[in-house]
């Protein structure tokens, strides 16, 4: 059997097109400061690929966390290894279709993106991914930048979520027919009103 090695860390980030590069320490200090001011601690894409590499104190403290609140401790459940209640499973939990269902013989596999915190859906992860890397880098400045985050629901949640837990000011952006529950959980999330911006349009005519 062929084992494919891992890709050094600076040629995984070059193949997703993210760069490591320190763009200004400055930022990135100012960045740190306020996640100690927060008490945020960040964890590595390994972790969230592999639960179980999460230290053994952060997990246990996550059973006293509210999966759908805005705790920085949320981060920890920024994966697909997590069943309803919050805890870590081995394996992500799944749906297979049979094949009476489906008409064919391959196998169907759904991944349940509600295992997630916060929005119930996957696209926390995303809004993760794509924002930790600026941060660390001193691309983004907590203190004073904003993060847009345009789609047409759960990106734009996924992105006022992350940016909540992580001391950022996130702002929506989608279109104004999208369905009121969005919105609604928006209002909740965001202390300014002024960061949801309705675009004009539904889902059905977004390109």
């Amino acid at each position: 059997m062929t084992v494919t090695q891992p890709m050094p860390p600076d040629d995984a980030a070059r193949a997703l097109g993210v760069s490591l590069e320190m763009v200004d320490a400055d930022v990135r200090d100012r960045a740190v400061q306020r996640f100690r001011e927060n008490q945020i601690r960040l964890p590595t894409f390994a972790e969230l690929a592999n639960p179980d590499t999460i230290p053994a104190d952060v997990r246990e403290a996550l059973a006293s966390v509210d999966r759908d609140g805005p705790d920085p401790r949320n981060l920890f459940r920024v994966h697909w290894y997590n069943n309803r209640q919050g805890g870590i499973v081995d394996v992500p939990e799944h749906i297979e279709l049979p094949s009476e269902l489906t008409g064919v013989d391959a196998r169907i596999v759904l991944a349940l993106g509600n295992r997630f915190p916060m929005i119930n859906a996957h696209k926390v992860q995303a809004a993760y991914a794509c924002l930790v890397p600026s941060i660390v880098t001193g691309r983004f400045d907590p203190t004073s930048s904003r993060a847009i985050w345009p789609s047409t629901g759960n990106y734009a949640r996924g992105g006022v979520a992350i940016s909540k837990i992580m001391g950022c000011r996130g702002v929506a952006v989608l279109p104004e027919g999208m369905s009121r529950e969005r919105f609604e959980w928006l209002d909740r999330w965001l202390d300014d009103p002024n960061d949801v911006i309705r675009t004009y349009g539904t889902e059905s005519n977004v390109k």
